[in-house]
């Protein structure tokens, strides 16, 4: 297999065959689009997710927080702190560590959220700073939102714009590379656009409008999240590439990139799912959130992208756009 996620293929037949006994104190558990588990604790339940970062380097333990924050906020839950493994290679020094965890802090500081606890080590099974962080929320039970609650008819929604965290790792991770075609300030404005990564809000509003779904963008972007929702769901999905909302700066850094910016990692942005998108638009843009109807769902099981008159299926890309464009980053630095 290649870099990124195991296909679903391969999860059908290695991966969920093999979950344990089922318990009863479980509402929601582990399944294909589903990116958190939900217990039950009477009134309440406990929503948990977690996720490692592989896919950039300086801004790895900032986005760490961020990224498993954002997939409880997809189930409608408030974080309230994670536990985090971090894996050091040999001969990491403790500027490193302290890096690390000085952006972790900062990133829980913004979110209001704790470090619980966890566990380090230096370890020669990596050869880079690995990141793993669990997210641990509360609900209320009437109140969780899954990704596989889509209905045929519902509006499709995304919010802010697709690409950002993409963008932003792109841009910081090979600033050497756009220097020479970007100005300063452009560049800037691509690094900063790791300050939208959270969903959190989004994720409250959006949750007391009576959705069908949700789920957070991350790797695989608006293609994979909609792949994932459809296929978790049973339903269908058509998605309208043209009112996609990409920024000027992802739509060329993607053109640098060789890239397909719909296929880029896009923590920052919500897909969701609702038979009123229009009201939900609304009440988001009202709290200063940009959002827009991008697709329907559909109830013939068949995942298509838009595009004029053109019609075209679609399966997740076979890896997110971030690690082609990685590998295509060092056919740019030999040139």
């Amino acid at each position: 297999m290649k870099i990124g996620k195991i296909p679903p293929e391969v999860l059908s037949t290695a991966v969920y065959p093999f979950l344990g006994k089922k318990r009863k104190e479980v509402l929601l558990h582990s399944s294909f689009g589903e990116d958190c588990s939900v217990i039950d604790f009477g009134e309440k339940v406990a929503v948990l997710s977690s996720d490692p970062i592989t896919g950039a380097d300086k801004l790895g333990a900032y986005l760490s927080v961020f990224v498993a924050c954002n997939d409880l906020a997809a189930c409608g839950a408030d974080p309230i702190g994670i536990l985090v493994t971090l894996l050091f290679p040999e001969n990491t020094d403790e500027a490193t560590v302290r890096d690390v965890m000085e952006n972790i802090h900062k990133a829980c500081l913004k979110i209001g959220i704790e470090v619980l606890g966890g566990h380090s080590e230096v370890t020669a099974s990596v050869n880079k700073t690995v990141i793993s962080t669990t997210a641990i929320g509360f609900t209320f039970k009437d109140n969780f939102i899954t990704s596989s609650g889509a209905k045929p008819g519902d509006d499709v929604i995304i919010t802010k714009y697709a690409g950002l965290e993409g963008t932003a790792i792109l841009a910081t991770d090979f600033e050497n590379i756009l220097l020479p075609i970007w100005d300063s300030k452009k560049i800037k404005e691509a690094q900063n656009l790791i300050e939208y990564i959270s969903v959190i809000d989004e994720g409250k509003i959006a949750s007391s409008l009576g959705i069908s779904a949700m789920h957070d963008i991350t790797e695989g972007g608006v293609l994979g999240a909609a792949y994932e929702v459809a296929k978790a769901s049973g339903t269908g999905i058509e998605i309208y590439e043209d009112r996609v909302p990409l920024l000027d700066v992802t739509k060329e850094i993607s053109s640098i990139f060789n890239i397909n910016p719909l296929g880029l990692i896009s923590s920052g942005s919500m897909l969701i799912c609702a038979k009123n998108g229009q009201r939900v638009v609304e009440a988001l843009k009202k709290e200063g959130i940009n959002a827009g109807i991008i697709g329907k769902i559909t109830d013939n099981q068949k995942y298509r992208l838009v595009k004029n008159d053109s019609i075209t299926e679609f399966s997740p890309l076979e890896r997110d756009e971030l690690f082609v464009a990685f590998e295509n980053a060092k056919k740019l630095l030999k040139k």
